[in-house]
């Protein structure tokens, strides 16, 4: 929240600052486009955009609107003067070639609006679209210069805070798993329902947050100053999505068994101590581990519980009453640890 905060901060004080340009440059161009400088802001204001390609994008999109927009008005003109006709169709033709044109003409409504400006306070008056389109281009400009030079943001840091939140989150999901069934918490229990969304929410969001890192990196001067790897933080935000993926599944499987169902009979009471143990060593090897490093003697003591688990469900399938979802339980947990574990070191003991 912080880091979209200060983002959002710079973000504003990068629009303003190139208002204000566009207005100074705005008031030293010659000829009719002197007259009418205050489209020079709106210019930098419709091409601001957090990152630079994005405002770039988003500048290449506004000027081609522009340009369209012009054209529609003109082409109502021949039609007569401003009406009901006349602007309902250059609105309905914007917003239409907008969705036929979505990569070159932006939003329909700044074809619409282009259009309504020169029909309307135009009206046959070349000068004001010319005055118009140069100003906005103006101003388009200098939104690209102040977003390309002046602290274009590198979205790296957040990125990492995303992924280290995944992870912990789906380590905090395990642990609380062992509080469900020394609890025992029913099916329909809103802990369940609420544990499901945060960890999916959070999955999302790490996805989404290097997503936006490697947007942010394009065309971005800073990043000779901060290398990073991307290919490697989308391997990592691949393998905590596998690792959310799990979490989900034993999640899912234990709020059934834990009453028992109609095909099932509950947890056997044998079995709950090593689910325990199994839940506890995986969710501290999520909690040490990262991208450069991990901690072989938690990685052992989580192996060894997978172990003892994988016998304890043998012996009460043969002592006490099969419980079918503990193989599939285990089978999870492995899929966890094989994800974060780097593969020389999977198979060791």
């Amino acid at each position: 929240m912080r880091a979209l905060l200060d983002a959002h901060v710079i973000l504003a004080a990068k629009a303003a600052l190139a208002a204000g340009i566009a207005w100074a440059l705005a008031l030293l161009i010659p000829g009719v486009a002197a007259e009418y400088p205050y489209y020079a802001p709106l210019g930098a204001l419709l091409a601001m955009y957090p990152t630079v390609v994005g405002t770039v994008k988003l500048g290449l999109q506004t000027m081609t609107g522009l340009a369209i927009g012009i054209v529609l008005a003109y082409a109502a003109m021949w039609v007569g003067d401003p009406g009901s006709f006349t602007i309902s169709f250059v609105v309905g033709m914007g917003v239409l070639l907008a969705g036929l044109l979505p990569r070159t003409a932006g939003g329909g409504s700044g074809i619409a609006s282009a259009g309504l400006f020169v029909l309307i306070l135009g009206n046959n008056d070349l000068s004001f679209s010319f005055g118009y389109f140069v100003q906005m281009i103006v101003g388009v400009l200098v939104g690209l210069g102040v977003s390309t030079l002046i602290a274009p943001p590198l979205n790296t840091d957040n990125a990492l805070g995303q992924m280290s939140a995944l992870r912990r989150t789906a380590a905090e999901q395990l642990q609380d798993i062992g509080q469900a069934l020394e609890e025992n918490w029913v099916a329909g229990d809103p802990r369940w329902v609420e544990r499901r969304e945060d960890l999916f929410h959070t999955m999302q969001g790490a996805r989404e947050a290097v997503q936006y890192a490697e947007e942010s990196r394009k065309g971005n001067v800073r990043r000779r100053f901060h290398p990073r790897d991307l290919a490697k933080d989308y391997e990592h935000v691949g393998a905590l999505e596998t690792v959310a993926f799990h979490t989900l599944n034993i999640t899912n499987m234990l709020e059934d068994a834990v009453e028992g169902t109609t095909d099932e009979e509950p947890i056997p009471p044998g079995l709950k101590r090593p689910l325990q143990d199994a839940f506890s060593a995986v969710g501290d090897v999520l909690e040490l581990w990262t991208v450069e490093e991990d901690d072989d003697q938690t990685l052992v003591g989580a192996r060894q519980a997978l172990r003892v688990l994988e016998l304890s469900a043998f012996e009460a399938a043969t002592r006490e009453r099969p419980f079918g979802a503990a193989s599939s339980i285990a089978m999870s947990l492995h899929r966890i640890l094989h994800a974060v574990t780097p593969p020389s070191k999977y198979g060791s003991p």
